[in-house]
């Protein structure tokens, strides 16, 4: 048996090589057998190892997988179909995937923002050096966009910084952050954990304000897909970089007790994972390396105030996406002549519009701030909060 599949799979792949416009799918009965025998009941079956047919009479019982010990039952059959749509169906199946890269992406994204709205404040800059400690947790829906299906990323964050200030014209910070995010499918789910390092700088000059941030982050990712063979679960995990850098410019208007700034920034941000196979018993979908890369246009206008001792402030403002060059989604099957299939995906977020708003005091030398900021766009929305500590050296 071993002799004949190898030499089946030899000459189909040389028949695939000759006819470079077929698609030729290998569907592997043999290596799910041990799994439905090892747990018959997991698969609604109750008989796995005698036919239903003896020849004679035929079972009423319907859980029987043979019917004469060659052919299967119609409950067989059902099985079997199940494992050739998960072969069939690769491309659309496997585009789940779109989930991974989107999600490190939007953490790049926002650890650049996090940069910029430390240099973008109305407070004057004080000389000297301060530690910043600040814990996220978010939640972001997507909703279903073709053939990629709606999903959940709930995740928290840390960042640690240190900033520095001269002469209320100059300031720089450098942070390092951890972020995770579980992201939930209907039969697509990963785990996404990212070791970030970002600087920003500003300069002001009296109501003039321009800054920047830039930074590179490490990505990792635990991927389960619930198969089409329910229950049979295929994991997998890889390793990928991200990428970005932003620059914000804007003005202070100063109105009463009220100071408001409109503002613009330009962000790039690029998001890259490394290509990867499944490990399990029916279809192993070959995900192919994949970049979500996109630079965007941000109008924005931030208003801050003080009442009751207290500092607070709104902004709100629309992003825009002005070049989406992400790599569509590519999927094969891992030791198969299946070819690789492509489908585009759209970006969940694409144009949006984010809305920010905080309050901010003194505990003693600390200064504490507490955010809340929303992102929402074309088909997903992000909701996170934020608290945000920062202590003076001098």
């Amino acid at each position: 048996m071993t002799t004949f599949n190898g030499a089946l799979l030899t000459g189909l792949q040389t028949t695939a090589a000759a006819n470079p416009n077929s698609n030729i799918i290998v569907m592997d009965l043999f290596k799910i057998g041990d799994t439905i025998a090892g747990n018959p009941g997991a698969f609604g079956i109750t008989n796995v190892t005698t036919a239903c047919y003896n020849g004679v009479t035929v079972c009423t019982d319907p859980g029987y997988f043979y019917f004469d010990g060659v052919h299967p039952t119609a409950l067989g059959h059902q099985i079997i179909a199940k494992l050739a749509t998960d072969y069939l169906y690769y491309g659309d199946l496997g585009a789940q995937s779109a989930l991974m890269g989107e999600t490190a992406f939007r953490h790049r994204e926002d650890s650049l923002d996090e940069g910029t709205a430390r240099l973008s404040g109305r407070e004057d800059w004080a000389d000297g050096t301060a530690v910043v400690m600040s814990g996220t947790y978010d939640q972001t829906d997507s909703d279903a966009r073709g053939v990629v299906g709606d999903a959940e990323s709930t995740g928290y964050g840390i960042r640690a910084a240190v900033e520095n200030g001269w002469n209320n014209t100059w300031k720089v910070g450098l942070a390092g952050s951890y972020r995770n995010a579980d992201v939930k499918g209907a039969r697509f789910s990963t785990k996404v954990n990212t070791m970030a390092f970002d600087v920003y700088a500003g300069w002001r000059s009296g109501s003039t304000f321009v800054n920047v941030s830039a930074g590179a982050a490490h990505d990792d990712y635990d991927t389960d897909r619930l198969t089409m063979v329910n229950p049979i679960v295929h994991t997998g995990s890889t390793e990928g970089v991200s990428r970005g850098a932003r620059i914000q410019g804007g003005l202070w208007w100063y109105m009463g007790g009220l100071a408001v700034s409109p503002r613009v920034a330009a962000t790039w941000a690029s998001s890259h994972v490394s290509g990867f196979y499944e490990e399990g018993v029916a279809a192993q979908y070959d995900y192919q390396s994949r970049t979500v890369e996109d630079v965007s246009a941000e109008v924005a206008l931030r208003a801050e105030g003080n009442a009751g001792g207290f500092a607070f402030f709104a902004e709100g403002g629309y992003r825009g996406s002005m070049a989406d060059n992400s790599d569509p989604v590519g999927v094969g099957i891992a030791f198969n002549t299946a070819k690789v299939l492509e489908r585009e995906v759209d970006e969940p977020f694409g144009n949006q519009v984010l809305a920010s708003a905080g309050l901010s005091g003194k505990w003693g030398p600390v200064n504490v701030e507490v955010a809340y900021h929303g992102r929402f766009g074309e088909d997903a929305t992000s909701n996170m909060g934020a608290i945000t500590l920062s202590l003076p050296l001098q």
